[in-house]
């Protein structure tokens, strides 16, 4: 029971960091989205895999670091959308 308490937060927390936008923020800001973004994906694939899929345990490093590079190269996206965004306003 206590299992799918801790997997339904973790569930809940990573639908909410996936809904953060770094858009326009500053820089301190987006960085600590894309910390929290990947802790999250870390703490969903820790718990659905140990306690649902064990048979799936030494892939799971490699599966975190997968979504991991998914969300920064969201995020140098974004940045970089922002900065050419800025530059155009300047001009």
């Amino acid at each position: 029971m206590f299992i799918e308490v801790k997997l339904g937060l973790a569930v809940m927390f990573f639908v909410w960091m996936l809904t953060r936008s770094l858009y326009k923020k500053a820089t301190w800001l987006q960085l600590t989205i894309v910390g929290l973004q990947i802790f999250s994906v870390l703490l969903l694939i820790e718990l659905s895999i140990t306690h649902y899929f064990p048979e799936f345990l030494e892939a799971k490093w490699f599966i975190g670091v997968f979504f991991a590079a998914v969300f920064v190269i969201a995020a140098a996206k974004e940045r970089y959308l922002s900065n050419s965004e800025k530059q155009r306003e300047i001009n």
